[in-house]
């Protein structure tokens, strides 16, 4: 199931979000999804130069159909980017426990050789990003139910369905417009994947603002009688914006 197993590149790429400290957010779905739009780094902008290395820890685990875990793999990825192109350098791998650092290293240079090694994002942008914006509708579920000081902004496809479209909801801190969490389902799923479910979790960094910490993506998939269930998560640390970007943040950070 090539496409399936396409999430893993997906992992590994950024989402820094930036907020506007102090800035007011009108209670209205479409405002709100414009302006988390304009306060949020999508994948787009991993490839522009605002992000020149970031520290990325993958595991994923595929399960049999009773939720045991059949194997593992782990490793640790440092991404680069200069001048739009992204470079990955493998710093650790292990295989069902055993270390596969050399073997897992030698693939990875070999496609970065041959150009194959650049990751698509489709399946993992956010809704409100400028591109995905007017393919999306949006509105307002209310306060969150444990934490009521968060808003919940809900999206759907606006017309065709998608893997790049997305059903789920986003939880919002509607003062500083700062994005939390990110939870969706692709609107149309890849080939032969059954079910893809994705999380989002943020964390704060100073001079950038909300970060991805946490991506979680549960999924299932297979032909006849051949399933495959996978449970992947990837933390993201050790970010470098580049230096404009930084100032570009901070100037912004200030904007009344």
């Amino acid at each position: 199931m090539p496409r399936m197993l396409t999430l893993v590149g997906l992992l590994l790429s950024l989402l820094p979000v930036q907020a506007r400290a102090g800035s007011a957010l009108t209670p209205d779905a479409d405002t709100l999804a414009r302006r988390l739009g304009e306060t949020t780094w999508g994948m787009e902008d991993l490839f522009t130069g605002k992000v020149s290395e970031v520290t990325v820890t993958l595991r994923m685990e595929e399960l049999d159909s009773d939720g045991n875990v059949k194997h593992t793999q782990e490793r640790v990825d440092r991404v680069m980017v200069k001048d739009g192109q992204q470079h990955r350098e493998l710093l650790q791998a292990r295989k069902d426990g055993q270390d596969a650092t050399e073997a897992l290293r030698k693939d990875l240079e070999e496609r970065q050789r041959k150009g194959q090694a650049q990751t698509r994002f489709d399946s993992v942008n956010l809704p409100f990003a400028a591109s995905h914006l007017p393919r999306h509708r949006f509105s307002l579920a209310g306060p969150d139910p444990k934490e009521p000081h968060r808003l919940r902004l809900r999206f759907e496809p606006r017309a065709d369905p998608s893997p790049s479209v997305h059903k789920g909801e986003a939880l919002v801190d509607p003062t500083s417009g700062q994005l939390i969490r990110l939870s969706y389902s692709p609107s149309e799923l890849p080939d032969m994947a059954h079910r893809v479910d994705v999380r989002m979790d943020f964390r704060p960094q100073p001079g950038v603002g909300q970060v991805l910490d946490t991506l979680h993506v549960d999924a299932e998939g297979g032909f006849l009688f051949y399933k495959k269930y996978l449970r992947i998560t990837a933390r993201y640390s050790n970010l470098v914006p580049a230096p404009h970007a930084t100032k570009s943040a901070d100037s912004t950070a200030a904007t009344p």
